[in-house]
This record gives structure tokens, sequence and C-alpha cells, in this order.
């Protein structure tokens, strides 16, 4: 199997001069290959420890990595080695990178190689706004849902944390929802390869692991020991609705063993931050009920509306609109089922529904595999082995609520109407 080679360096380093270079940019380096609203020195981070820059620094160069290679059509395996320059390699063992490449195996379904490289930083230390807790805030649903919540008690000093890549959908639902929670500080951080060719994976599993890394350091910068990370618990099971949709042919960046080996990983390398899903008991219908009546209020009902969840998208393809759900793919039926679940009227934008003709006619033909799929599991549901054996389980987990939370999620997906295929 052909063994992917890439290194990820801060613009002007001493790099090994094999594979891809992706090169990170500096102050002075706008010839660089990435885009990143932070250089690579994290200076900004200053008051947070050099390993939380730097486990940063190597998850975000594993999310460039996974964008970089493309899945083949076949196995979906690959051999990815990544070098990644880091300024402290001190804590850097054979066992702590493993540990890193483990959890990207996981996320991934990919056999990984990690390297460091250290290069020398430019941080000059200043003292860092404190901050009560930080919440992840990527543009979709639950996060929207998690910030209303979080907001909710009245708790001074919680900060915000979301990416952007190239998706303007993901950028259009983060300007509404900016809107929405201003004045409290969100910090939105672009990261991602300038160049479209390069760009050969889309929907990388290991981005999940980069957000929450860059919800630690902000964390550990402004001494707020929790970080959040909402989603509804249906969604972090990630139940295999069938054969082929179990672990990463689906997705596991909020499964509750992801967040058990990231936090080992953070003990590990001394970043004293907890991560956690406040919400891992709920179905997706029962958040969004508890973000009422909020969340349809004048102030988030645009945010509501724009908060993009949709897996596929490339709705436009078949005379949609980029910035619109498809509402056919299996994140946007359990979007749909979550406001029915809850009661509510669904202000969301789908192009399954505004689309007629023809077009609606290939955007079914797209998705007629997770129409049938989706059709077939909330019906007949998901046998309980199935469900056990598709994962690793935290140790002390209760799977009789694993279970539970399964069959009440799925009780809310048969309640959405689905189109013949």
């Amino acid at each position: 199997m052909v063994t992917s080679r890439i290194e990820v360096a801060p613009f002007g380093a001493q790099t090994e001069d094999a594979g891809l270079l992706l090169t990170w940019p500096r102050q002075a380096a706008p010839e660089s290959n990435l885009v990143a609203s932070n250089t690579w020195d994290l200076d900004n981070y200053s008051a947070a420890p050099a390993v939380a820059r730097d486990l940063f620094r190597i998850t975000a160069g594993a999310y460039l990595a996974d964008t970089a290679v493309s899945k083949p059509p076949v196995s979906l395996h690959r051999n990815i080695e990544l070098t990644a320059h880091v300024e402290d390699a001190t804590p850097w063992s054979d066992e702590t990178l493993t540990e890193v490449a483990q959890l990207l195996h996981w996320l991934t379904g990919d056999a990984w190689t990690l390297r460091i490289r250290e290069s020398a930083a430019n941080v000059t230390f200043a003292v860092a706004d404190g901050a009560s807790r930080v919440q992840l805030l990527s543009g979709g649903l639950d996060s929207l849902c998690g910030a209303i919540i979080g907001l909710r008690d009245g708790t001074d000093g919680v900060r915000f944390v979301g990416h952007r890549d190239a998706s303007n959908a993901v950028r259009h639902a983060q300007n509404k929802i900016l809107a929405a929670i201003e004045p409290h500080p969100y910090d939105r951080h672009e990261l991602f390869i300038r160049e479209a060719s390069l760009r050969k994976n889309h929907g990388p599993r290991s981005r999940s692991l980069m957000f929450v890394a860059m919800g630690a350091l902000t964390a550990a910068n402004h001494s707020a020991a929790e970080l959040w990370v909402p989603e509804n618990g249906f969604t972090s099971i990630n139940p295999p609705l069938d054969a082929g949709r179990g672990g990463t042919l689906t997705t596991r960046s909020t499964h509750p063993y992801t967040f058990h080996a990231i936090g080992e990983l953070l003990r590990k390398l001394n970043i004293p931050v907890e991560v956690r899903n406040p919400f891992s008991d709920f179905t997706k219908g029962q958040l969004v009920a508890a973000a009422m009546p909020e969340l349809m209020d004048a102030n988030f009902l645009a945010a509501t509306t724009a908060s993009f969840s949709c897996a596929k998208g490339g709705t436009q393809f078949y005379g949609g609109d980029s910035n619109h759900n498809c509402g056919l793919c299996v994140a946007c039926v359990v979007r749909r089922a979550s406001f029915i679940g809850a009661g509510i009227s669904d202000p969301s934008l789908y192009d399954s529904e505004l689309l007629s003709g023809e077009n609606l006619k290939s955007l079914v033909k797209h998705h007629w595999r997770d129409i049938v799929t989706l059709r077939d599991a909330s019906l007949m549901g998901i046998p309980e082995e199935a469900v056990l054996v598709s994962s690793i389980w935290p140790p002390d987990t209760d799977l009789d609520g694993v279970l539970d939370l399964v069959a009440r999620g799925l009780e809310e997906l048969k309640r959405v109407p689905l189109p013949s295929p």
C-alpha cells in the first residue's frame, strides 16, 4: 500500500524535503500554501503551556494531511506519515505520539505514523483574560443549542471557539451565530489548504480532534478548567444504521470513547482542561427542546435557520443553495426529526423541500441509500449486539443507557416523512 508522506512546517523552517510540504504562515510569509488566521507561533496563546500549543500544531497537521490525501474508492484505508513541527519536543515521547496516532486511527480508520521536529517559536508571554468555561461552537444546531444553554445561567466569562475551512455554508452559519451571541467572545479560526486542487478528501474525520485541541488550547490560555463539546447523545454514539455505516465509515467525532481517550491524553500531557459533553444523554430532539424558548426567539431565529448540519452539502449541483441543508442525508434527517420531536416548527431551509421537478428527482436519487437506510433503521430498529460491538466503550459505561438512548433516537426518526427513492 502506498504511504503518503506529509510535513507541516512553519514557513522558512528546515524541512525533510520529502513528500508534500505544507507551510504554516508566520508574520512575514504570505507565500504559504495554507490559509491560517493564527501564525504557527501561536503568539496569541502565550499564556497556555507550550505543550498545549504543540498539541494543536500536531492535530492541525493531521487535519491538513487528512485533507490532502484522497480516500481509496474500495478499502478507504490509507497509510499516512506526518511530520509536524513543535516548539518543545520534550513532552512528546514515543508513548504520547502513539496515543495521538491511535486516536487518529480511531477517528479516521487510517494508519498514522507521527514524527516531530523542533522549531523555535516567537512567543512573548502576555496575561490573557480569564474565562469560566470554553465551549466549541461550530455552526451546527447542537453547538448553537449548547451555547444558548451555556449562557442561560448567567455565567460570566464563557468563551466560544469555532473553526472555519473553505465551506461558505459554515461561514454563513457562524456569521449569523456571532450576531446572536454578541458580546460574548467567539474566536473563529481559519485553517485550510489554500489550493482547492490539493484538498482531496472533503469532510476529514480528523477535524474533530484538531477542533478539541483548539478548544483545550483556548481554555488553558484563559485559565478555564472546562471545555464543553455540545452534541446530542444519539449522534455521538453513532449507532450503525446499517452494516456499512459503523465506526469510521460515518463519524466518531464526539463518541464517548473519543472523549475518554482525549481526557487521558490531556492528563498525560499535564494540560489542565476537562473535556466533556453535557448533553450525552439527550436525543437531538431533547437538546432542541432544552434550548427553547431562546432558540426560536428573534435574537436567535436567524442563527437557528442558518445553522448547518448537513453531512453532504453540494445541493447547488441540483439547482439548490450551498447555504441550505440538503434535507435527506442522515445528519439532516436527524435534524428534521429533532424539531418534530421537540414539537417545534422547523425554520430550516432544506433543498429537498424547496426543489421540484428534475432537480428534486436528481437530489433524491443522489441520496437514495441514505433514505433507504433511515427508513429501514427507524422501522426495524438496530440489533442491540450491533450497537454494542460497533465501538470501544469507556470504563463504567452504562450500556443499558446506551441502548435506551439509541431507541429514543430511532423513535424520533420514525416521524420524518421521506420520499421514495
